[in-house]
């Protein structure tokens, strides 16, 4: 049986690396993308150009489907690392985790306020994209990685 499917690669993509996101307590890595259309999340992680870079004050914010799912495994003060190409590298403790309707709400951004968003449809593996819920995790900006 030969079947066609309309999947999108990496060779017909318009998107860039921006960042890298790792969480050094279950040794997971990822590509940040720049953007957050629904053509960069088909290929991963996306960073809303809405929000702020880390090396700058203000709310980070990074969306991700499918590609997302371990965010459910997170719990309360575990740590993500940014890295950007210039060789910095931002520390970031997990403070609050939250599930919104943005049909209802929205997603803050502030201009002051050292902090990273990492946002996914809920509920994890949704047959549905479409869904208005969103889970969210606030962590805030920290000195240095703690390590437990």
């Amino acid at each position: 049986m030969n079947t066609q499917t309309n999947e999108m690669h990496w060779s017909s993509a318009n998107v860039s690396p921006v960042l890298d996101l790792s969480l050094p307590r279950y040794n997971q890595n990822f590509v940040v993308l720049e953007g957050d259309s629904d053509d960069t999340l088909t290929f991963g992680l996306g960073r809303s150009s809405a929000g702020y870079l880390p090396s700058d004050s203000g709310t980070v914010v990074i969306s991700a489907d499918e590609h997302f799912n371990f965010l459910q495994s997170l719990t309360l003060n575990d740590q993500v690392v940014l890295s950007d190409p210039m060789g910095g590298e931002f520390c970031y403790s997990i403070t609050h985790m939250d599930i919104i309707d943005l049909a209802n709400s929205t997603i803050d951004i502030y201009e002051d306020v050292d902090e990273l968003k990492l946002v996914s449809a809920w509920p994890f593996g949704s047959a549905n994209a479409q869904t208005s819920m969103r889970y969210v995790i606030k962590a805030m900006k920290i000195d240095t990685l703690i390590l437990s």
